[in-house]
């Protein structure tokens, strides 16, 4: 009976063990890059009305290819601070395969009036940040300016 008590004990341990091991791969996925807020300006409210789709690029700050990039489909138009996100390797498309993420990149956000990926076109909505340290987590992307 004592000897059942002790293997008992051993394979608990041994699963608490594995279990501080898996949560501790679990947060290393979920990881932020970024944490913040995307904001339009006041005059681009009316400039944005019926634009549904938010895209936010990550770059280095020295190559064109971007790093990764989010997309959300919003439910209503945007106004002031319209977005909440976190960038993690979970949520980002990421178009740098598995190459360590940079220190310091940059944000872009763009309202995107044709909903398609690709580079600015007339008619989207645009603001970046940059630098935007790895882990940051007050970043501001306000939307300023619309490309014409």
């Amino acid at each position: 009976m004592q000897k059942l008590g002790l293997f008992g004990g051993l394979v608990l341990i041994i699963i608490i063990a594995v279990a501080a091991v898996m949560a501790g791969r679990m947060g290393e996925t979920s990881h932020a890059y970024a944490k913040g807020t995307v904001v339009l300006a006041p005059e681009l409210t009316a400039a944005a009305k019926g634009i549904h789709t938010l895209f936010i690029i990550a770059s280095g700050p020295d190559k064109p290819m971007p790093l990764g990039a989010f997309r959300k489909t919003l439910s209503r138009d945007a106004e002031g601070a319209f977005y909440d996100f976190v960038l993690t390797k979970d949520n980002m498309q990421r178009m740098m395969g598995e190459d360590e993420w940079p220190a310091q990149f940059k944000l872009k956000a763009r309202l995107d009036q044709d909903g398609s990926a690709g580079p600015d076109q007339p008619g989207d909505i645009v603001g970046e940040v940059f630098p935007v340290t790895l882990g940051q987590s007050d970043i501001e992307i306000r939307l300023t300016r619309k490309v014409e």
